[in-house]
């Protein structure tokens, strides 16, 4: 394999690749005195950033906690159609995580990966839909142990669960994310939840992203590929084993992975996935891309480096 920024091919196999490219947008005055949480690609194309005044120390330095007893501020950002919506949260004593538009747009989702259950029905409701002027409208529970949050077009939700979710933690004997991946309503309920297909169990969603209203999911144990179909769901292989974000092509035939701060782009061979080559993000003043989050939806992958937002479709590859 060699890097030559070119598009020949090598006995089958793409070149690694050297793509430059140029922020889609700069935060940097509303960044200034907040810390980057997360960053998403909404249901509408919107990008979406959530900031935080500061971020609260982990439990047994493992586990981020739901509630804190100080208060901070959460700001969120919307950047649709090249204009910008600032989102000021005040006084929240939620670790917050997720951050998305809701409801066709109209009202924001603030979400936190973690939620007690303290038994008797008493569970700490850990998604929050309030309108852009900051009213809270519903609060649901969404289940602990989240990895990876998505809003679709048509307003469900899905939620893929890292390990804690599945097996059971914060009081929860019997996990809302038992199944590794649950589309959810707009109000909190259940709309659908992975089956068990063969041998496949998801014990931990490495990497999940929307298509459409379908998921597309990379789990342990197996490191298969998984796209749901309504109610079915088809798996294909591949040799990577541990990528924690994924961009596909409309069509599916493409995959690029995001594994070890390497990108790996794939193409679909019969049942399996196969490595095409390497990819290489570089700035424009030619330093290596190193985002310090990631998000996909589709063949779209949103990377934020410092105060700067890149996109990348991997339909240009």
């Amino acid at each position: 394999m060699y890097r030559d920024g070119h598009s020949r091919h090598v006995q089958g196999l793409m070149a690694d690749k050297t793509i430059p490219l140029q922020p889609v947008y700069s935060i940097t005055e509303e960044v200034t005195g907040f810390i980057p949480v997360s960053v998403a690609i909404g249901a509408q194309g919107e990008f979406c950033v959530l900031l935080t005044e500061h971020v609260p120390d982990y439990i047994d330095g493992m586990f981020p906690p739901t509630v804190t007893e100080e208060s901070r501020t959460y700001r969120g950002i919307v950047i649709r159609d090249g204009s910008k919506q600032i989102h000021d949260f005040p006084g929240e004593k939620w670790n917050y995580h997720f951050f998305e538009p809701i409801d066709d747009g109209e009202n924001l989702l603030l979400c936190s990966a973690r939620s007690h259950n303290y038994g008797n029905g008493k569970i700490e409701r850990n998604a929050r839909v309030c309108s852009t002027e900051g009213k809270t409208l519903r609060t649901f529970c969404l289940g602990d142990g989240i990895e990876h949050l998505s809003v679709t077009p048509d307003n469900h939700i899905w939620c893929g669960y890292f390990d804690e979710g599945v097996s059971g933690n914060f009081g929860w004997d019997d996990p809302l994310g038992k199944s590794g991946l649950v589309k959810w309503k707009a109000d909190g309920r259940i709309a659908w939840e992975y089956k068990e297909t063969g041998n496949r169990v998801i014990d931990d969603c490495y990497a999940m992203t929307v298509t459409g209203n379908e998921a597309v999911f990379h789990y342990y144990t197996d490191f298969d590929v998984g796209f749901t179909q309504d109610v079915e769901t088809a798996f294909y292989a591949t040799d990577i084993d541990g990528a924690y974000a994924m961009a596909v092509s409309k069509d599916g035939s493409h995959i690029l992975f995001s594994e070890d701060k390497h990108f790996f782009f794939t193409e679909r061979k019969g049942s399996r996935y196969v490595r095409r080559g390497r990819l290489e993000f570089r700035k424009p003043n030619g330093k290596k891309l190193s985002p310090r989050m990631i998000s996909t939806r589709g063949p779209r992958l949103l990377m934020m480096d410092g105060p700067d937002l890149y996109l990348y479709d991997i339909s240009a590859t």
